[in-house]
Formats: structure tokens, C-alpha cells, sequence
């Protein structure tokens, strides 16, 4: 501890953070970079927080791009919404982002988690991601980099599991049961009948912070130029399940249709600006991101665990079997779910 301790002080000062370093204690929410919230005193006996994060090389091999993108989001954001709390990031002497894989950041106030069970606070995330994408609308999708080549390319991660079909898992066989159905949305950005917008690419509950009445939202990494639909099907994914994607209770595993209908409701009353044929899919990208998700835990698996962090080493066969079991039943209740959007809708 005293080694770390020695490592972030060399690390506030490169960030030209004043004060003494009075606390260090790792945050275990992030599946990718390890993430830490360190505090400082100072002589007026106040204190700050801030988030020390180490970056994963291996998932963002291009560290730069990730910050040129949150650069410009976060700049268009303040000049346009000057009153909209983001996240904002420290600069060396040097302008640089980063020192030895390591950025620093302002902490948020407020509750982040796993799983949520609040209507209102599931209301309020629906609400954040649906100003989030109406509001960075008028900024041209164009001028944003992509972190993660096809980060979200449904029929590229399916036909990597094509390769693994003669493993004796009967999982490999589900999956490629769902994979035209899962590959429709996809097909449907390539031929140009779906609009590319600016996304946020992880839309999950750990992935805001909720303090008071108004949801905020982090990790900002995989902003890019994407496909908004997938957006909302993940953070549906994420916020009306009724268990985390590692429970091994798989007979709990399903899909909340009143949480569905709180997150549908505040996204959909602030997402301004969809065209009709997205809000069309919407119920199937839900579908859609959960087998793609299902497809990389798989491949993750059987590719050694080199992405996600795992705690065993069956942790992403697991996940992959939960969110399967999740996929059959969203596609169970599809029809339920499309009669709750058009209600909002209407």
C-alpha cells in the first residue's frame, strides 16, 4: 500500500493536483480498467476526490482517440448545456491525458451501481440517455474516432464463434440459432435504412451515477459514431433485467416489463429527434445486443478471458449461459414490450 501510495502522489503532482494525498480505495464496479477514488487534504482542512484509473491497454490499444472523442463531446456539451454536470479530465504540463496508463478525472457524487430496483431513478436513466442523444444530435457524428473497431459488429463477433463449432458446448448451438434474427438490426445500418448517430456504445447501469433527481452519465470511452438503437437495447438490457449478467439462479433470469416501461418512458420522452423506423426496432435491439453480448462473453471464454475481467475461470461461460437465458426471454415477451412503446409513443 505504501508502494501505490508513493506511485499516486508522483501521479497528482504530474497532474499538477495540490494537497495532501489522504486516502486511496479501489472502486470494483469497472469490467475493464481498474479505477481507484483518491482523496486530498489541505490546510483549510476541506477535502477533494478525485478518480485515479488505469487504462486497459489491451481493449483500447489507441488511448489518444478515446480522449479527442470525449474532447469534443464534452466541449460541445458545456458550450451548448453549460449547466450539465460531466466528467472532466486533468491535464499534465504537457497537455496529456495520461501518465504511465493512468488519467485523472473529477469524482461524481452519488450512487452508482450494479442493478437497479427504483422505478423513479430507472425513469431518470431512461430520461439522461434520451437528452444525451437528443442534445449531441446537432453535433456532425462524422468528427468522432472509433476507440473499437467493430465494437458493435453483431455478424463479426457471430462468425468468430463459427470457429470454435466443433467444441462440445451446447451454447455454440443457441447462439447460431439466433444469429440471423440477432444480425437483422446490423444489416439494416449497413444498407442505410437506419441513421448512424453519436452513442455512448455502453449504456449500463454502473455506468451513471445517481445523485438527488438527476442521473449522470459515465464512462465516456466508447463514444463514438455508432447506432443509436443499440444503445437503448443495451441499457435495457442492463436496467430491466431482473438479476446482474453473472447470477447463476438462471430460473430468475428474465426481463422486468415494468421496469422496461420506466426506462421506455423517460428515454422516449426526451429522445426528440428518432425517425420512425427506429423507434420501430427498438424492442428488437434489446434482443439484438443481449445475444451479441451472450456471443462475447463466448468468444471471451474460449479465448482465454482476455477482455473481461473475470473472478473464475468459468466467470464468462457463465455470464454467456445468463445472458442466453435472458435473450429467450426477451424474445418471449417481445410482443408485450412492443405494446408498452407504443402506448408511450401514443
Amino acid at each position: 500500500m505504501k508502494d501505490l501510495h508513493n506511485f499516486f502522489n508522483i501521479i497528482g503532482k504530474k497532474f499538477n493536483l495540490s494537497g495532501n494525498l489522504l486516502n486511496i480505495k479501489l472502486l470494483q464496479n469497472g469490467g475493464i480498467h481498474k479505477t481507484y477514488q483518491v482523496i486530498y487534504s489541505y490546510p483549510d482542512l476541506t477535502e477533494k476526490y478525485y478518480i485515479f484509473q488505469k487504462v486497459n491497454p489491451t481493449v483500447f490499444q489507441n488511448p489518444e482517440i478515446i480522449m479527442q472523442n470525449i474532447s469534443l463531446v464534452a466541449n460541445y456539451l458545456k458550450n451548448h448545456y453549460p449547466d450539465m454536470q460531466l466528467l472532466e479530465f486533468y491535464q499534465t504540463e504537457q497537455q496529456n491525458y495520461y501518465y504511465k496508463n493512468f488519467r485523472v478525472m473529477n469524482f461524481i457524487q452519488g450512487e452508482n451501481m450494479r442493478i437497479c430496483n427504483s422505478f423513479m431513478q430507472i425513469q431518470q436513466a431512461g430520461k439522461a440517455f434520451g437528452e444525451f442523444h437528443t442534445r449531441l444530435s446537432g453535433l456532425d457524428s462524422k468528427k468522432l474516432k472509433q476507440t473499437i473497431p467493430d465494437f458493435h459488429n453483431t455478424p463479426n463477433y457471430m462468425q468468430k464463434l463459427n470457429h470454435y463449432k466443433n467444441q462440445n458446448l451446447p451454447e455454440l448451438k443457441i447462439l447460431a440459432s439466433m444469429q440471423e434474427k440477432a444480425c437483422e438490426i446490423f444489416k439494416l445500418y449497413q444498407t442505410k435504412k437506419l441513421p448512424f448517430r453519436i452513442v455512448h456504445n455502453d449504456m449500463k447501469c454502473s455506468n451513471l451515477i445517481f445523485y438527488k433527481n438527476q442521473a449522470i452519465i459515465i464512462d465516456w470511452d466508447t463514444i463514438a459514431r455508432g447506432m443509436l438503437v443499440y444503445d437503448f437495447g443495451d441499457a435495457v438490457r442492463s436496467f430491466a433485467s431482473k438479476t446482474v449478467s453473472d447470477d447463476l439462479n438462471f430460473s430468475a433470469i428474465g426481463i422486468d416489463l415494468e421496469k422496461f416501461q420506466a426506462f421506455a418512458t423517460g428515454y422516449l420522452q426526451e429522445a426528440k429527434n428518432l425517425t420512425q423506423k427506429e423507434k420501430s426496432v427498438l424492442v428488437q435491439a434489446v434482443f439484438t445486443v443481449t445475444v451479441e453480448l451472450a456471443t462475447r462473453y463466448l468468444l471471451d471464454y474460449l479465448q482465454g478471458n482476455r477482455y473481461f475481467k473475470i473472478s473464475y475461470p468459468e466467470h464468462n461461460l457463465i455470464r454467456a449461459r445468463n445472458q442466453i437465458q435472458l435473450a429467450k426471454n426477451i424474445s418471449a415477451n417481445a410482443n408485450a414490450m412492443q405494446e408498452i412503446i407504443l402506448n408511450i409513443l401514443n
